[in-house]
């Protein structure tokens, strides 16, 4: 099962995920990006123009979602 990394990228620093997360494909990678950005503006994580790029195993992104 793929390893797909999930990062808060901000304009002036990005927040890493060094472990990842197994997921089996890039739907269930975006379920979970929906997750995490809903979870953390319920718990009063706004932003200004950021967004959690989501990356697979090899690096490449395969998903942002804005905040």
């Amino acid at each position: 099962m793929p390893r797909y990394h999930f990062v808060v990228r901000e304009p002036d620093h990005t927040h890493d995920d060094p472990d990842g997360v197994h997921l089996p494909n890039h739907d269930a990678a975006k379920d979970h990006g929906d997750r995490i950005v809903r979870e953390l503006k319920e718990d009063g994580y706004h932003p200004g123009n950021a967004a959690l790029d989501i990356h697979d195993e090899t690096g490449q992104k395969v998903h942002s979602i804005p905040f």
